[in-house]
């Protein structure tokens, strides 16, 4: 892949801190970005702050980013996986807006899920998110979807007793990240 002549001058004045380089990147990209992101979202609003939160993490990571290739492929890679991962946590809040018990089943804890509110909400859903990748896909489709363990080792090309170990795996971390909130 042939790069820009221009992105390697990008790249070195971004990763040494160079606010006008910052500044052009996202100048250039940012409004195409946040069409491209839009597309993905059909939010507008999302689509700008998922482009914001990108351009946040380039300036925080920029001594240790290294970009193979041209800058806007990246761009346009980073932002379609954020995308993604916003749309998979609308999906699982939606979810579990309609189907709280189902997930309140995981947490021995006396508290009850009308109890809940939109931060409690937000906390679980965040923390869901930092799984392992495997451990939340295994999780998700198990607690909240409510697929049996042998259809979730089928669709995922996995041995049950993995899902298993995954589903155990999932209920530790979560209970341990949870239980001072709940």
């Amino acid at each position: 892949m042939l790069l820009n002549p221009d992105d390697s001058n990008l790249k070195k004045g971004l990763r040494n801190g160079d606010k006008e380089v910052f500044k052009h990147l996202f100048m250039l990209y940012s409004k195409g970005l946040i069409r491209y992101g839009s597309s993905l979202t059909r939010d507008t609003e999302t689509a700008r702050e998922l482009v914001q939160y990108l351009f946040l993490e380039l300036w925080e990571k920029r001594e240790s980013l290294h970009i193979q290739g041209s800058i806007k492929p990246y761009l346009y890679s980073s932002i379609y996986h954020k995308g993604l991962n916003w749309l998979r946590a609308q999906k699982i809040r939606e979810i579990y807006v309609n189907n709280p018990v189902e997930i309140w089943n995981w947490f021995a804890y006396p508290s009850s899920p009308d109890r809940l509110d939109p931060i409690m909400l937000e906390i679980i859903e965040k923390q869901i998110r930092l799984l392992p990748d495997q451990c939340r896909e295994v999780f998700t489709r198990s607690a909240i979807l409510g697929e049996k363990h042998s259809e979730i080792a089928g669709y995922l090309g996995l041995n049950i007793k993995t899902v298993e170990n995954h589903l155990a795996r999932a209920r530790k971390i979560l209970r341990g990240k949870l239980k001072k909130v709940l």
